[in-house]
């Protein structure tokens, strides 16, 4: 089964570069590529994982398909224009007076959210402090107001002056990425990072900058970083600790999700979709109904490496069985076939957009960051709509005039 798979992703690939059907970054290709790794990758793990299961099988038979097919029509079907590549390359629009001001605020919130992080932490065990932050960041009470957005707005400055560039000067674009790295450090967290290297590699590769071997090369030496990230995150006042190898690190995060998988059971629960619709249920939970809310971090199986990720199919399956997979599979084809046209027309807000797009489907063997993260989805979008917009008028009416 694994060696089918592998044939026809192959040909896909294939197919799509001879016949040249989008580019390297178009979701048919992204959703084709990243399968075709991790199951080709699967057959050199040797016993360090289990065998993948009937229920992956069936599941990435459905969800292959269905996600290339439907983004496909999705982007064909919709209009476009006469040159593309033009389009993609043409300027931004960008309201610099707000882009400067929110720059200015992120800089002021970013250290001051770390500082109020640490001041709690450090409160404990100093020896294990970048372990405690992981904690906390987890389990505490993060109610910090207006400071929490640090981290989105951090995202959102990252894009724009990656597609703004050379409009936005160097030394700006420095501090941004630096205050992106205090919002990860501020929650011990690897997916801003990679959020950080993939949106440059994509902007960079679609502006002519770099090419496809320079990704891999940058992807390589991201990979150690986050070995030596995930390091630092461990218990350190602890001697006996026995420390992960590369090994292990490549097998936990890279590889163990698709086999960890094969362990989801489906939620006989009466709350509709309560793990994809998590994001829902935790505002309901917030405003007093008696909703159920699941844990922030999910449990651990053993694969038999100790795993809690499980790949994007995870809460589809397990509120909605295959059927669940089908239909999310469809949606995120229509929304990443939707805003891929955007962004091969040249619009700002579509290029911004897509440039997430791209970060969440390479992040599909690993988790789902659309509908379990639905509130930092939608404040991305919110904060780039608001700031791609170069004159912002209000009209109110007073006594029949308006002014």
């Amino acid at each position: 089964m694994e060696i089918a798979i592998i044939i026809i992703l192959a040909v896909m690939l294939i197919a799509f570069w001879v016949y040249k059907i989008g580019d390297y970054f178009s979701p048919w290709f992204i959703t084709a590529a990243i399968w075709f790794i991790m199951i080709f990758a699967m057959q050199f793990q040797g016993d360090l994982l289990y065998p993948l299961s009937e229920q992956f099988y069936v599941s990435i038979s459905l969800w292959i398909p269905i996600i290339c097919v439907s983004s496909l029509l999705t982007y064909y079907l919709l209009p476009g224009v006469k040159d593309e590549n033009a389009a993609v390359l043409c300027d931004m629009p960008l309201s610099d007076k707000l882009f400067n001001v929110i720059y200015v605020v992120s800089m002021i919130i970013t250290p001051m959210y770390l500082y109020q992080i640490l001041k709690i932490v450090l409160m404990f065990d100093p020896t294990d402090m970048l372990y405690n932050i992981r904690i906390f960041s987890v389990f505490g009470d993060q109610s910090f107001g207006f400071l929490n957005y640090s981290y989105i707005l951090n995202q959102v400055l990252l894009v724009i002056a990656l597609w703004r560039y050379p409009h936005i000067p160097k030394w700006q674009i420095i501090t941004i990425y630096f205050a992106v790295f205090l919002s990860c450090f501020a929650i011990m967290e690897k997916g801003g990072l990679f959020f950080a290297f993939l949106a440059t590699v994509f902007v960079l590769f679609e502006r002519g900058y770099i090419k496809i071997r320079s990704i891999i090369i940058w992807a390589f030496v991201i990979f150690i970083l986050f070995f030596l990230f995930n390091l630092s995150r461990e218990v350190q006042s602890t001697d006996t600790k026995e420390e992960i190898t590369i090994l292990d690190f490549l097998s936990m995060y890279i590889l163990s999700p698709p086999v960890a998988f094969g362990t989801v059971e489906i939620d006989v629960s009466q709350q509709f979709g309560s793990h994809t619709f998590e994001v829902i249920y935790i505002f309901l939970d917030r405003f007093g109904y008696n909703v159920v809310v699941n844990s922030k971090l999910q449990d651990f199986v053993f694969v038999p490496i100790p795993t809690n990720v499980y790949t994007i199919m995870q809460p589809f399956y397990q509120d909605f069985g295959y059927s669940g997979v089908a239909f999310f599979a469809l949606v995120y084809g229509l929304f990443s076939g939707w805003a891929y046209r955007l962004f091969r027309n040249g619009n700002g807000i579509g290029k911004c957009i897509y440039t997430y797009i791209a970060h969440v489907l390479v992040l599909q063997f690993y988790q789902d960051n659309i509908m379990l993260s639905l509130v930092t989805v939608v404040q991305f979008i919110f904060f780039v709509v608001i700031m791609v917009q170069q004159k912002i008028t209000f009209s109110f009416h007073w006594r029949g005039k308006q002014t």
